[in-house]
This record gives structure tokens, C-alpha cells and sequence, in this order.
């Protein structure tokens, strides 16, 4: 009897999806356009996942362009920095005008899932408001569910005692909570100073409490050039720690410029202080380069002309125990406090898994990796989009991804061997650990290099990952976003470069050049 081929997908005609965020709806939109069946399940009551709910003031902290659908622009209304509401109205418009609100199943969570044991597939549990548990059977399921899983709130002693409110920063959505008290906001990172921030307006007193301070990053480079000309281009991803993808020729150029770039980033680090006037404990100890992978903090200066008229306070440290009206920190300090926020981030749960497929995905010390951030090696008919990759463009990030497996669910696009698959893991696994800052997730991290990664799976496709045309200036120097990806998901854009190698011989010559189906037309 022949061995089964698991990376052939040929059997695929119904899919589960687990999330209705903007992974879990691209998953829609592009499965569905190929005339694969999709449900989803959403335990909320609505699309949009994070952009449902979220802590007070929260919105994009990158222009609106780089942060859309690759088939769906986000309307110049907004502005370039729209807020959470608006972002979620925009979420709304793309779920119902591409029908993917009849797919959900809301207010449903998923609470098993195992492997058909007499043929490929899985048997989905099911669990619905006010409903008996369901069962159902996928020939394939996506895990969309994003990064942000269950909120991590620290076990702290004696936090029984503490008489205020303890809360996580996703669930500080209420302004009034906050009036005449006394916030401790804890934690290093965006969502920590937007919190106290937002605090600080109506609150008694907010302060934050963090344990390492992290570079902020502002819209405005020496508030003239916007932040994406210098980190969202090819040039700025020249300068990161080079990526363990590459030629050797680039690799030599790469450790040759290892001073320049060091200078560079040092240059940058004096900006940044400058700009948000960064002093004392406020500095981080970490590179500038290697902090961005830590997660990232685009933001205004409202923090800066806060803290410097005394409107929000700052406190390096980290909580010990708490009393009945007290912080105790670790240092013996004592703060009072009526509110306190943990903006400490979110922990992975796969509990949704038997247990045999969770010990199978070898989810490691820091993080789960998968091929491509998308494939296990171990576990079958299960695929990951935007739930184990963290970029600064996760939408157009989904959206490659989403359409990349749609290739392979297709046949249009084979994975390679298990063997391969592993290989190319334990590349990622070793590079990853050469040089980025240890965190839980670092398997998912991406961040800048997310330039490197769309190449991969734009070259996987066998399109062209030179986006810009004939423009080489743009090309090195220009801000990628959605909008340079469209024609791929269009169909009518930029043809893949299989295709128009065979349309005319002569192209062959042009190299990777990326020309549109109306050029290949006029030149044939």
C-alpha cells in the first residue's frame, strides 16, 4: 500500500477557520474565490478580532495605506491614522462586500478538534451561546486566531487583598473607570503608554511601571520624513541585521557594511532621543536594530509633553506583592494605587488541539515554528495564517499568506518534503536565536523583515517580488504597502514571471523586471 502524500491537498473541499479577524477573513475571501467551502468560527459577536474591543484610545499606529486589504483600499475619510472604531468599520465594509458574513458562525468557540482517524480531515467541537456542542468534519482547518490570545496578567502575591481593580489592558475600554484615581499603568511597551496616557487625562495620577524601557519610534523622522520611507523600504531593510535568506555575494556586502550600519543605527538611537527627549532610565539598554523585534512602538509625543509637565509619572521597576491599597515593588518601594492596569501582553493557547496533535506541533521555549510561519511538519490538514507571524504590516502579511495557501491547497504551488520543510525550520530556528531578543513568541517575530518574508512567498508564487516596475529609485528607496501587491491578488496586475517568460523569449533577458499583462501584451 502506498504511503500516504501529505502534501498533497487534492482532497480539500471544506474548510474550518478558526477567527474572524483580518487573517481569518482574507482566509475567506481567497479559499472562497476558489470555489473552496469556508466556515468560520468567531466566539464574538462581530468580525474585526482586537478591533472589536480594545483599550481606551487605541487606532493604528502606522499611516492607513500601510496597514489595508490588498483588494480593498481603506478610504482616505479616516485619515492617516484612523482609530480603533474606524478601523473596524472598515473591517465591516471589506467582511460584507466580499459575502463573508454568512460564512461566520458567531458566538462560537471551538473547543476540540482531532484528527478523522480513518481518513484525512477533522472532526471540529463546537460550542455556541445557549446551544447543545456541535460537530462537524473539515477536510482542512486554518488556525487564524492572530498573535493576541488570552490576555497575561501576572500571579502576583497577595493580589486577593489588593481592595481596587486589576485588569488587563484590552479591557480598559471605559474612560470613567479611571476619573479622580490613582492608575499604575505596568508594562514597557505601546499599549502601556498609550493606557497611561489615556489615564492620565481624567485619573488622579498615572504612572507607568516598567521593567526595561523599549525605543519609541515617531511618525515623523526629524519630524520631516515620515517614519516609512526609512523602515518600510528596501533600503531600510539593507540596514537590519542581515537576513539568513540571501545571495552570497549580498551576504559579503552585508558583513562589509557590519560598521556602516552599526553607525547608522547609532545615528538613529541620538534622533529618537532627541525627538522624545529620552533621559536616565527612559534610555533602553538594547539596540536600537534589535529592540524594533521586541514588538515596536510607533508613537506620538503626547507621552514626552505629559511626563514633562507632570501629568503622568514613570517608575522602573517591577511588582513584588500587593496589599490592600499598595503596589510593593521589588526594590522595597511602595505605590499607592486604585488601578492597575497590566499591559503585559498576551500567552498562546492551543487547547482547541487533542493532545497528541499539541505535543506533535513541537511548539518550543520560544514560540511555535512552522514552515513558511504557516505549516507544522508533524500535524496534517492544519495551517496557521496570521496566528504564529507578527509583522508591521500583518494585513497585507495575512493576505500573502492567505493567497499563498490557497496556491497550495490548489495544486498551483507544492510544498516541499517534509525534510525540506524541516530544514528550512531549523534555518529560521537557528537565525532567529543568533540575534533577536529572547522573548515567548520570537518564533512568530518578523517585524522589519517582513520584506524578506513577502519575497519568499511572492517568489514561492513564482510572481516577481520587485513590486515598483521600472522605477529603481522606488524600488530601493520607496515604502512598500498593500497597493504594490494588488495586481497579484487582482489577476490583471503584474503576471507571474513563469508566464511571461513563455509569452515572449526575448523577456528572458529583462531578468526579474516585473511587467504588466497589458506590456507583455504590446511587446508580443
Amino acid at each position: 500500500m502506498a504511503a500516504i502524500d501529505f502534501t498533497d491537498f487534492s482532497h480539500v473541499r471544506k474548510v474550518g477557520v478558526l477567527g474572524a479577524g483580518v487573517a481569518g477573513l482574507q482566509v475567506a475571501e481567497q479559499l472562497t474565490s476558489a470555489g473552496i467551502e469556508c466556515i468560520l468560527f468567531e466566539k464574538a459577536d462581530d468580525v474585526g478580532g482586537v478591533w472589536r474591543r480594545n483599550y481606551i484610545d487605541f487606532g493604528l499606529q502606522v499611516p492607513k495605506e500601510l496597514y489595508e486589504f490588498p483588494t480593498y483600499p481603506f478610504p482616505a475619510k479616516y485619515g492617516s491614522f484612523p482609530r480603533g472604531p474606524e478601523v473596524q468599520d472598515y473591517i465591516r465594509s471589506f467582511a460584507k462586500d466580499k459575502g463573508i458574513y454568512e460564512k461566520i458562525r458567531f458566538n462560537t468557540t471551538v473547543v476540540g478538534m482531532e484528527p478523522l482517524g480513518h481518513r484525512r480531515g477533522w472532526k471540529v467541537k463546537t460550542q455556541g451561546a445557549g446551544k447543545e456542542m456541535g460537530e462537524e468534519v473539515f477536510d482542512f482547518i486554518v488556525v487564524g486566531t492572530g498573535m493576541y490570545g488570552t490576555p497575561a496578567v501576572p500571579a502576583v502575591p497577595n493580589a486577593s487583598e489588593f481592595q481596587g481593580l486589576i485588569m488587563h489592558a484590552e479591557a480598559f475600554d471605559d474612560m470613567e473607570i479611571a476619573i479622580g484615581k490613582k492608575v499604575v499603568v505596568v508594562g514597557g511597551g505601546k499599549s502601556a503608554i498609550d493606557c497611561a496616557v489615556a489615564a492620565a487625562k481624567v485619573a488622579k495620577s498615572s504612572t507607568l511601571l516598567f521593567r526595561e524601557a523599549h525605543w519609541p519610534v515617531p511618525r515623523y523622522l526629524l519630524n520631516l520624513v515620515p517614519f516609512k520611507w526609512g523602515t518600510y523600504s528596501r533600503f531600510g531593510h539593507s540596514t537590519l541585521p542581515a537576513h539568513y535568506d540571501m545571495g552570497p555575494l549580498a551576504k559579503v556586502l552585508h558583513k562589509l557594511a557590519s560598521p556602516l550600519k552599526w553607525f547608522w543605527w547609532r545615528i538613529v538611537e541620538l534622533m529618537f532621543r532627541f525627538q522624545f527627549g529620552l533621559t536616565g532610565d527612559l534610555v533602553p539598554s538594547t539596540r536600537l536594530e534589535h529592540d524594533l523585534f521586541t514588538g515596536g512602538q510607533i508613537l506620538s509625543y503626547e507621552f514626552r509633553d505629559m511626563l514633562r509637565a507632570g501629568r503622568v509619572s514613570k517608575q522602573k521597576g517591577a511588582i513584588s506583592s500587593f496589599t490592600s491599597t499598595e503596589l510593593r515593588l521589588a526594590d522595597g518601594t511602595d505605590m499607592e494605587a486604585d488601578i492597575v492596569v497590566f499591559a503585559t501582553g498576551f500567552k498562546k493557547s492551543y487547547s482547541y488541539l487533542d493532545k497528541i496533535s499539541k505535543e506533535q506541533l513541537n511548539r518550543d521555549f520560544d514560540g511555535l515554528y512552522l514552515y513558511r510561519n504557516i505549516f507544522p511538519t508533524k500535524v496534517k490538514d492544519l495551517c496557521f495564517i496570521g496566528a504564529e507571524v507578527s509583522t508591521f504590516n500583518n494585513i497585507l502579511t495575512q493576505g500573502l499568506q492567505a493567497l499563498w495557501l490557497q496556491k497550495v491547497l490548489m495544486g498551483r504551488l507544492s510544498l516541499p518534503s517534509i525534510e525540506a520543510m524541516e530544514d528550512a525550520i531549523e534555518t529560521d530556528k537557528s537565525w532567529k536565536r543568533s540575534w533577536m531578543p529572547k522573548k515567548g513568541d520570537r518564533a512568530a517575530i518578523l517585524q522589519l523583515h517582513k520584506m524578506q518574508y513577502h519575497d519568499q512567498l511572492v517568489k514561492d508564487m513564482g510572481f516577481n517580488h520587485k513590486r515598483k516596475g521600472w522605477n529603481v529609485l522606488a524600488e530601493v528607496f520607496a515604502p512598500y504597502s498593500a497597493a504594490d501587491y494588488a495586481g497579484i491578488f487582482s489577476g490583471d496586475g503584474y503576471v507571474p514571471k513563469t508566464e511571461w517568460i513563455r509569452s515572449h523569449p526575448l523577456l528572458t533577458l529583462l531578468g526579474n523586471s516585473p511587467l504588466n499583462l497589458a506590456e507583455v501584451k504590446k511587446h508580443s
